[in-house]
């Protein structure tokens, strides 16, 4: 028997904690197993719906924080156009034969199946038939606001790295794979790893330079993210995930890096020439430092 909540998820931000939460207290209380249903992608990708939302939360990141919150079991699934055409019923169906729920929780928004019917009435509706109960929690208020992925995906595009990471109840996390860059960073005594994201559908923030702190080869190291076009050495206008590790040697490429935003420091800068670009970053490097010296105990 388990406790049981369906959804997209997206960001784990506090709104999705609070409903952690009463699942885990919900499972304790009576012995249960706690469950969420979720999805590898956003299902807005497989719809093709007219507003397809970029990802916070790539599903890695999804499985293990959720796990890291006390979640016993992440079921994750892939949002197929056969997925999409299921009803309510069938799917309503298919998570009780799996799972066996004695609960459900629902948040404010909660919907799943052919035409999002499946809402908080529907599995009211059908709590007889199947021999669960039906738990909702309110959504969560920040000044008289609730709290929403769409909140933080505008803090993020708009450089509020602050906000939105006090929305998520963390940091902002990109993941990704370490690839070859043109390795101007090197010259400049600041050799940088680029970032192919893992999943190409991940919100890139606001372009410019942040304090960051990123998890590679299982170690921690603060460091300086920059997100943009490097026009000052480059001109093909791609924008870019580069990050310099504070205090790091050796070879990063083909390895697998996580990084957390911690603040956003200035916008990307037109140089006049490379010189005026390294006193800058010589710059950033002392501001940072100082930073996280401030952030140590």
């Amino acid at each position: 028997m388990s406790v049981i909540s369906i959804g997209t998820f997206d960001g784990i931000h506090l709104g999705h904690r609070s409903l952690i939460r009463r699942m885990i207290e919900i499972a304790k209380e009576q012995g249960l197993k706690s469950v969420i249903i979720s999805f590898y992608d956003h299902p807005t990708y497989t719809l093709k719906s007219s507003n397809m939302p970029p990802l916070l939360c790539p599903s890695p990141v999804k499985k293990r924080e959720l796990k890291r919150l006390g979640i016993d079991e992440v079921d994750m699934m892939k949002f197929t156009p056969e997925l999409a055409s299921t009803s309510a019923e069938d799917f309503l169906e298919s998570i009780v034969n799996k799972w066996h729920p004695k609960v459900i929780v629902v948040g404010y928004d909660s919907h799943f199946g052919a035409g999002r019917r499946g809402n908080r009435e529907f599995l009211e509706k059908n709590r007889d038939k199947y021999g669960y109960i039906v738990e909702s929690v309110p959504p969560m208020l920040l000044e008289g606001k609730t709290i929403s992925s769409s909140q933080i995906r505008q803090a993020l595009f708009q450089g509020r790295i602050d906000d939105a990471n006090e929305l998520l109840g963390r940091r902002y996390r990109l993941l990704g794979k370490v690839v070859r860059g043109m390795g101007k960073g090197k010259d400049f005594g600041f050799p940088t790893a680029n970032i192919a994201l893992e999943n190409p559908h991940q919100l890139i923030p606001k372009e410019g330079l942040y304090l960051s702190s990123s998890q590679v080869q299982g170690t921690k190291y603060f460091g300086l993210t920059n997100i943009g076009k490097s026009p000052t050495v480059k001109t093909d206008g791609i924008v870019e995930i580069e990050t310099f590790l504070l205090d790091f040697e050796g070879d990063l490429y083909g390895e697998e890096i996580e990084i957390e935003l911690i603040k956003y420091l200035r916008e990307e800068k037109m140089f006049a020439d490379t010189d005026e670009l390294i006193s800058a970053m010589n710059e950033d490097l002392t501001r940072a430092r100082k930073l996280i010296g401030e952030m140590r105990p």
